[in-house]
């Protein structure tokens, strides 16, 4: 498993934030569900990374829920957007986010393709 890096991270949740008003938020919210059960958002679809179990199994569609929904409610403080990047920067090699650890996941390259 390669973990992904804390700056592809970063850009998958700002790359979410502009998906979210560029289509409307309707939109998003459909390619969200779709996506969810991969482990991934939109934003991280396009940057090729998933979130996964930490022992290496799927993420599944409840846990990357409860993991987004956590993030979002975290980063709604400042303080906890704040968190979450320090969490990120100093972290060990597994990068993991309060959100991860909660959900028990980390963020790895996908490295299986999906049509």
């Amino acid at each position: 498993m390669e973990y992904a890096s804390p700056i592809r991270r970063m850009f998958a949740t700002i790359l979410d934030g502009i998906l979210f008003f560029l289509t409307l938020i309707i939109g998003y919210i459909i390619w969200w569900l779709i996506v969810l059960g991969r482990g991934q958002t939109p934003g991280k679809q396009l940057l090729g990374i998933r979130a996964v179990k930490r022992d290496g199994g799927p993420g599944g569609w409840g846990t990357t829920f409860v993991r987004e929904v956590v993030k979002v409610v975290a980063h709604s403080f400042v303080i906890g957007f704040f968190a979450d990047a320090i969490l990120l920067l100093i972290d060990d090699d597994e990068h993991r986010s309060l959100s991860d650890r909660l959900a028990d996941t980390v963020i790895v390259r996908n490295t299986q393709r999906i049509v």
